[in-house]
């Protein structure tokens, strides 16, 4: 085992590429980083092995994360890597207990990939459902807690579609 794990230049590149991006699968920390594929790979496995990088799977996809990244705080943001999944969550954020056909109307998403979304949510524990009438409706489990994380990684998401809220956020409720 090597004293310093962050001795390598590379190695130092993956990491910091990790840290920037909570959530990023492989290849977007490789792109990242300015590496190819097998040394990605290689260092991540070393860096995970040394204990500053957990590697959690999520579906088919491994989402890698700095240590010091609590565990719940990894589990939504390995959700929050794609651009829909964080448009839902903004929109859970700004409405109460939207229905289906209001959040396919808010987001511009498919009832398909809301439902993928939602799922997904739901088994990670970060949405519940309730009942409005003959309706289903989705609700966070905990919003400040999503607006937090939201805020305090919004560096590392690059979506400008939510910038604009995230930077609104940041002011109010600084992490």
């Amino acid at each position: 085992m090597e004293d310093d794990p962050l001795a390598l230049a590379t190695r130092r590149r993956i990491y910091e590429a990790v840290r920037r991006a909570p959530g990023a699968g492989a290849r977007e920390t490789q792109r990242a980083a300015g590496t190819g594929w097998g040394e990605t790979t290689y260092h991540l496995d070393r860096l995970t092995d040394a204990g500053l990088v957990h590697r959690e799977r999520s579906g088919h996809q491994d989402h890698y994360f700095v240590a010091d990244v609590p565990l719940g705080d990894r589990r939504l943001l390995g959700l929050t890597r794609s651009a829909s999944a964080r448009r839902l969550l903004v929109t859970l954020l700004e409405t109460d207990e939207p229905t289906i056909p209001e959040l396919t109307d808010r987001t511009g998403l498919s009832e398909g990939r809301l439902s993928v979304h939602l799922r997904r949510m739901i088994e990670t524990g970060v949405v519940r459902t309730g009942r409005r009438e003959r309706w289903r409706t989705f609700e966070l489990v905990d919003r400040e807690r999503v607006r937090r994380l939201l805020v305090t990684y919004r560096d590392g998401l690059g979506d400008s579609a939510i910038e604009g809220v995230l930077a609104a956020w940041s002011e109010l409720f600084r992490p």
